[in-house]
């Protein structure tokens, strides 16, 4: 006896870039948080040297000092902007493909060189070119 097991088509997959923009907006605005949370471990950590706070969460080792606290913030809002980064410009391919990213509905900028060359030259002002 042999069974088949037939599967459906499922979503196609595709090859354009930036097709993980999503994702990668709710993994920066996460990395925002925790850049947050690192910043405050170590103001936290600055205020007990100067006595200010209350005993550290790490008395001892690598992460009883404020600098890697600090320096895991950066690196970690670092993160985060890149990753809105590539979001961004995923999202300006998306729109740019559409061709409606110059104010025009058919994708051309024919009109706009002329008209600003032209209003210049009657108003007196040199043309741009």
């Amino acid at each position: 006896m042999v069974v088949r097991i037939r599967f459906g088509r499922g979503p196609l997959v595709t090859r354009r870039k930036g097709k993980n923009s999503r994702s990668a907006l709710v993994a920066a605005s996460f990395l925002t948080l925790i850049a947050v949370c690192f910043a405050a471990l170590g103001m936290w950590r600055v205020s007990e040297d100067v006595d200010l706070g209350g005993s550290f969460i790490f008395p001892e080792g690598l992460l009883s000092h404020w600098q890697v606290w600090i320096a895991a913030a950066v690196s970690t809002q670092y993160g985060a902007w890149r990753l809105t980064q590539y979001a961004r410009l995923a999202r300006a391919r998306r729109v740019s493909s559409d061709g409606t990213t110059d104010g025009t509905t058919d994708g051309t900028t024919e009109g706009t060189t002329d008209e600003t060359t032209e209003t210049a030259t009657q108003s007196g002002m040199p043309a741009k070119v």
